[in-house]
């Protein structure tokens, strides 16, 4: 069984806290020498960590790809948690991905003491984390690197003076754009505009995918739009109600006459029942939801007309195949985490009184307080607002593709 995240939040925030105090202050690694303009070296071997979220993984991408440019020579190495490791893969950018496994919390411990002794060896001279919270990764980059490091410095974090240089994390541009401060902070020249790093699909996988639909009657003239129901178990107020997705379906079915697959991770199959329940015109959809490996699941977006996801993963990965994507978002705020990359990418955000409520300032811990009860911000995004928006931006009127 996976270990729970409030767990390992909670083990974070009270254990973390006091580790990275007493290790730094002990070892007085508070008063290193600070990574400063003037005192930038031409790397020869670079550590990227990143432990938490499949689209955090893909907002850094484009850093990475610049990090790279910078110093052709080195070598840039990932550590993440083994759940990222496929899109790790994917991306062809890193020279060697390590990853901690954390299905339970004996083998979590095994690899995180075994990787830290592999790593430590290889004498890395710049190490950068990613994590905009994390204290655990802030540990991490202390005991691994022996030279240079870097990450964010996040109000009330307590982490930042773990790292030889920081950078102040900004809690108003879009995470893509923070992720590359890192990286400008080494050397990079400054970009306005950061531009997703594509993902490489085989074309192995494309064409399973394409087997799959023709099986279930989806031709290449078909409109197929992707709906990805779920947001895992990290906090679960982001999902839209079920029932929204089953009747923006139908919509979009019965006036464009489009093709839906509905996808999730395996755990979420009682949202697909669900939205079994609730649909009418489910000739026209097909139900994907933990039958598809990683590529496959990259490639089914690739090949799409559309996403239409919640805060999850799904819309990076849009952004990394140059595929459209409406996004829905509550708890978080489409200023840091929205679609990225296409200029033809929508978002539907309420902003209330309490909203964004879960942020990198309170490591993403709070708990929904809205009178109306838990997920209110969600539940305001009628499916009126939501098919009309797509109906005015991708279909023009027509009633076909």
């Amino acid at each position: 069984m996976i270990v729970n995240l409030m767990v390992m939040r909670f083990i974070d925030i009270y254990i973390g806290i006091p580790l990275v105090y007493i290790f730094c202050f002990l070892t007085s690694r508070s008063r290193r020498r600070i990574f400063s303009a003037s005192n930038r070296h031409e790397h020869k071997k670079i550590l990227i960590i990143k432990f938490w979220g499949i689209g955090n993984v893909v907002m850094l991408l484009p850093a990475v790809s610049a990090l790279k440019k910078k110093y052709p020579q080195a070598r840039i190495d990932f550590l993440t948690l083994a759940g990222n490791r496929s899109v790790s893969d994917l991306a062809k950018i890193f020279d060697n991905i390590y990853s901690i496994e954390n299905i339970s919390f004996l083998k979590f411990g095994v690899m995180v003491f075994s990787n830290l002794a592999k790593l430590r060896k290889i004498n890395y001279d710049l190490v950068i984390d990613f994590e905009q919270f994390a204290r655990f990764s802030a540990l991490f980059t202390f005991f691994i690197s022996r030279k240079f490091t870097v990450g964010f410095n996040t109000k009330n974090q307590h982490r930042y003076f773990a790292y030889t240089g920081f950078v102040e994390y900004d809690n108003n541009i879009h995470m893509s754009k923070s992720f590359f401060s890192l990286v400008e902070y080494v050397g990079v020249d400054a970009q306005t505009t950061i531009k997703p790093l594509f993902l490489n699909c085989d074309e192995s996988s494309i064409s399973e995918i394409e087997v799959i639909l023709r099986e279930h009657d989806v031709s290449k003239n078909d409109f197929l739009i992707v709906m990805h129901l779920g947001t895992s178990d990290n906090f679960s107020e982001r999902r839209w109600p079920v029932s929204n997705f089953a009747n923006l379906a139908d919509r979009l079915i019965g006036e464009f006459n489009t093709k839906i697959v509905f996808t999730g991770l395996l755990n979420e199959g009682p949202e697909i029942k669900e939205v079994w329940k609730n649909i009418k015109n489910s000739s026209n959809a097909i139900d994907l939801s933990g039958k598809l490996n990683f590529r496959q699941y990259v490639s089914l977006i690739k090949i799409s007309d559309l996403v239409v996801s919640a805060d999850t993963a799904a819309v990076h990965l849009a952004a990394a195949t140059n595929t459209p994507v409406a996004g829905l978002y509550g708890p978080n705020t489409p200023l840091l985490y929205g679609p990225w990359g296409n200029n033809r990418s929508l978002w539907f955000y309420k902003n209330l009184a309490c909203s964004p409520c879960i942020t990198n300032y309170n490591a993403k811990t709070t708990k929904c307080r809205h009178f109306d009860g838990r997920g209110a911000c969600m539940k305001k995004i009628t499916v009126e607002e939501v098919f009309d928006a797509l109906k005015n931006t991708y279909f023009n009127n027509k009633t076909t593709k």
